[in-house]
């Protein structure tokens, strides 16, 4: 190993001390730089807006369900869920929760007030998961496949009535 290492360094040594014989070593100088072919010459530059310089960010608005009085003798409705489709976004109540939904059709989270379902039973709708049963009423999964005998990959039926407490 050190014999190589020795060797090596000999040999790098006996290359760096030979010379070609021209001593011109003369350089390209560089006048000026131009534009590139591809870059269009008219094009200005303009300074950065200063509203730029600044980043913006909007919190976003939280939602308020507020609950209505009901009449003497009226009930609650926590049946089917009632959807309200606007632009891209579906919006439908289940209880007194807005689910919101992407074009796809999946729940956005971060739009969906958790733990808002607070019935002791749920009715599952069209599109509705354990995951967002579990998500609408502040439990977990496994809680809610505990109550109702369910086993993965827990497969629900539009109508079924599951036990959340």
């Amino acid at each position: 190993m050190k014999k190589s290492l020795l060797m090596l360094s000999l040999l790098a040594f006996g290359l760096a001390g030979c010379n070609s014989g021209s001593s011109d070593t003369t350089a390209a100088e560089i006048t000026s730089v131009g534009t590139p072919d591809w870059q269009n010459p008219e094009i200005q530059q303009a300074p950065m807006p200063s509203t730029m310089a600044q980043p913006s960010y909007q919190a976003p608005q939280a939602v308020q369900n507020i609950p209505q009085p009901l009449g003497q003798g009226a009930q609650p409705n926590y049946g089917m869920p009632q959807a309200v489709q606007s632009g891209m976004k579906q919006s439908e109540t289940v209880g007194n929760c807005q689910v919101i939904r992407d074009g796809a059709n999946s729940p956005i989270y971060a739009q969906i007030q958790k733990g808002c379902y607070t019935d002791t039973s749920y009715t599952v709708g069209k599109q509705d998961t354990v995951f967002l049963i579990a998500y609408l009423s502040g439990t977990s999964v496994s809680d809610i496949a505990r109550l109702n005998h369910l086993v993965p990959p827990y497969q629900l039926k539009m109508g079924q009535v599951l036990r959340l407490k």
